[in-house]
């Protein structure tokens, strides 16, 4: 997921129409690269393949095939599910280099996450779920 997610961000950051979108899927592909390595070291002194990336399959075109708000739901879609497969692997590794790997890749995860939420929600690509009430600003108004 994380070859994938790093090869589309480095696609759709050329064609996306907004700077904003653009600078987000810069970053994604930043992060996502800094898994792939991450999990790259360990397999590689464990003398196991490392998979190949895809860089080289994106071409140079700069126009959109699709819109900013479809790239974005692609690139969140990524991140989400190596999400549940990251907890799955914490969840099963009995390495303690693997835990700490995917500790710190989870964590950046998050991160991601919560900028793409941002942006999906102020863009009104996604809404705003229904958030528990502030009990100390309802309160402070009286």
């Amino acid at each position: 997921k994380s070859i994938m997610a790093k090869t589309l961000s480095i696609g759709f950051s050329q064609v996306s129409q907004s700077k904003e979108v653009r600078e987000f899927l810069e970053d994604s592909e930043k992060t996502a690269d800094e898994q792939i390595q991450s999990f790259s070291k360990i397999m590689h002194a464990d003398n196991l393949p490392v998979p190949k990336s895809w860089e080289t399959e994106v071409n140079t075109s700069t126009d959109a095939p699709f819109s900013d708000k479809l790239m974005m739901y692609h690139i969140g879609f990524l991140f989400q599910a190596a999400q549940a497969y990251h907890g799955t692997g914490l969840a099963s590794a009995m390495r303690t280099d693997l835990v700490a790997a995917y500790e710190g890749v989870i964590l950046k995860n998050l991160m991601v996450t919560k900028k793409w939420f941002n942006i999906m929600v102020k863009n009104k690509w996604l809404e705003q779920p229904p958030l528990a009430p502030n009990r100390k600003e309802i309160a402070k108004e009286k």
